[in-house]
């Protein structure tokens, strides 16, 4: 699993990873939410505000390059053949979601790909499962400076996890103050 945690935050104006939802910060909270991985990332540059966290920072290999070069460091460092993925600014994610996107991307044999969509039809490629076999993809994207995660996707074999409403509320993104706002 990789927690996507190096963005700027620029819409924001402050760290997202380090906004507080009730008593824990998003990246604490989502830590907690998926710890029964074996092997735990978190792509960040620094992890001196993250040092109560056990999961492994690692920085990007290609650095500000979004994402996409989060995913693909993450992918690089890990063991495993395919690697859970999903941004900071997903809060409320549960575990129960994460293990049902793991069990389809079982079923789905050769998928280099499983990305969340929600019941409005919108794709989160930050919500997904990514096999090993997407490496040479993402970073001859990133080589060639675009940057654009669903740019890498249609190059690469994806299936669709199709989420119920219950379930696309999980995948809420926090972006802006106002949108933490109707969470808080």
């Amino acid at each position: 699993c990789v927690i996507l945690a190096g963005g700027k935050s620029s819409r924001m104006g402050t760290d997202k990873a380090l906004l507080a939802l009730k008593d824990k910060n998003f990246i604490t909270k989502l830590c907690e939410e998926l710890d029964d991985f074996q092997e735990k990332f978190i792509a960040r540059g620094s992890q001196s505000e993250l040092k109560d966290i056990a999961w492994k920072c690692i920085p990007d290999i290609y650095i500000e390059r979004g994402p996409l070069g989060g995913i693909h460091t993450a992918l690089l460092q890990c063991q495993s053949d395919a690697l859970f993925c999903v941004s900071c600014d997903m809060p409320l994610l549960k575990s129960s979601l994460a293990k049902k996107l793991c069990r389809y991307f079982e079923s789905k044999g050769k998928a280099d790909v499983v990305i969340a969509v929600t019941e409005d039809g919108r794709k989160h490629p930050l919500c997904g499962i990514y096999r090993k076999s997407a490496v040479s993809v993402l970073e001859e994207q990133l080589l060639d400076g675009n940057y654009r995660v669903m740019e890498a996707l249609n190059k690469l074999k994806v299936e669709y996890f199709y989420l119920s409403f219950e379930e696309s509320v999980q995948l809420k993104n926090i972006n802006t103050p106002e949108e933490y706002q109707t969470i808080k």
